[in-house]
């Protein structure tokens, strides 16, 4: 009849209007730079290394409006770096081990530790090894990855905040790392969050549209928040991007997390203690002497801090606590180490991070170290 005919075509009007809108936007986001994303590959007991998609450029952008945007390379070996990885090379070789502060996908690589660390040595190696979700546990498993895989000599891993909860099973929300399993006698076993990319997931990666949405947009989590928003007076309070009061058993945890962290930093490794550098990120934003309601020194981030740095001199590993580093530097020039809506390191705070590196014992013994044979070896 006339009168289901028009009710189909009315639906058949809406749905060419939605396709043709929507492809529309497809066409107008290939001329902005859209998050295009790393494309993180299968990781299983066959393959237990968590890696991006290989030889891949993209572009990373960050928020609606692209305000931090940086080209981004994946090499060879399927981590983001702008050089090749050579198993078979024999020059020494610096591994820096880390999340999302070494992975850096916000500033461009020659800015960037790595980059800069590559930069003053022409005849070694610094090879990264970093994602965003990696915790102290992933850590381990590439370090040893490092050491088999590429015979890594010397070892730089960053801490952050986060890096802590990230380490166990328990909490650990990003698949494909290995986290801690925490038995009830306290000892532990690596537990491997498997992931396997679905079809839709490698459908959505190629289109502008799905990206936006999702990487840019955050789509998902404009919902949480309205979800929070009734919540907002119960909502903790952080400090260094993570909350600044946690419950006893998760500071127990963390404790434990520090101390397996440490125990088995030689043996996943295959390093002696002055091949091993540790670098400790600052209180920020709080050490630009801005005045904050949290109590910075009964905070989570300070009081892990003073226990991992304890554990690591009763170790007799070396560490730098960029939070000395950092306040000297921001007195001296009054330069902020992050941007003004990412907490990550900005090329400034890389600049200083890596000056604090190249002032360590733990880089000056790379230095010297010549033809695969350590010169302090070589004197004894």
């Amino acid at each position: 009849s006339m009168r289901y005919k028009k009710i189909l075509y009315t639906f058949l009007g809406i749905l060419i209007s939605i396709c043709f809108t929507l492809l529309f936007l497809e066409i107008v986001l290939n001329f902005f730079p859209v998050n295009e994303g790393l494309r993180s590959q299968a990781v299983n007991e066959k393959n237990p290394i968590f890696r991006f998609e290989a030889n891949r450029e993209a572009i990373y952008s960050k928020n609606w409006n692209f305000d931090i945007k940086n080209k981004v390379k994946v090499n060879n070996y399927g981590f983001v770096n702008n050089n090749d990885y050579d198993n078979t090379n024999e020059i020494p070789l610096l591994s820096i081990i880390g999340d999302s502060y070494v992975e850096a996908l916000m500033v461009p690589f020659e800015q960037t530790i790595s980059g800069l660390l590559q930069n003053e040595v022409s005849n070694k190696r610094v090879y990264s090894f970093a994602a965003s979700g990696a915790g102290l546990s992933q850590h381990l498993i590439w370090a040893k990855y490092a050491k088999e895989e590429f015979k890594s000599n010397y070892f730089i891993f960053v801490i952050i905040a986060n890096d802590f909860m990230e380490s166990l099973s328990k909490y650990g929300s990003s698949p494909g790392f290995h986290r801690f399993k925490i038995n009830s006698d306290n000892s532990w076993n690596m537990e491997l969050a498997r992931y396997t990319p679905s079809n839709l997931r490698k459908i959505l990666r190629r289109s502008k549209l799905a990206m936006y949405l999702i990487t840019n947009l955050r789509v998902h989590s404009i919902f949480n928040f309205e979800l929070r928003l009734g919540k907002e007076d119960q909502r903790k309070r952080y400090v260094s991007n993570f909350d600044a009061e946690v419950s006893d058993i998760f500071w127990e945890e963390a404790k434990l997390v520090t101390d397996i962290y440490l125990d088995n930093m030689n043996s996943f490794t295959g390093q002696e203690n002055n091949k091993i550098l540790f670098v400790l990120d600052g209180i920020r934003p709080n050490l630009y002497g801005k005045v904050s309601s949290v109590d910075i020194s009964n905070s989570f981030w300070y009081k892990i801090r003073e226990y991992f740095m304890d554990k690591a001199s009763a170790h007799g590993f070396e560490f730098i606590d960029m939070q000395k580093d950092f306040s000297y530097e921001y007195k001296k020039n009054k330069e902020l180490f992050e941007f003004k809506t990412d907490s990550h390191w900005n090329h400034v705070g890389h600049k200083v991070v890596s000056q604090s590196i190249l002032q360590s014992n733990t880089w000056k013994s790379f230095l010297i170290k010549i033809d695969n044979i350590n010169i302090y070896e070589y004197i004894h």
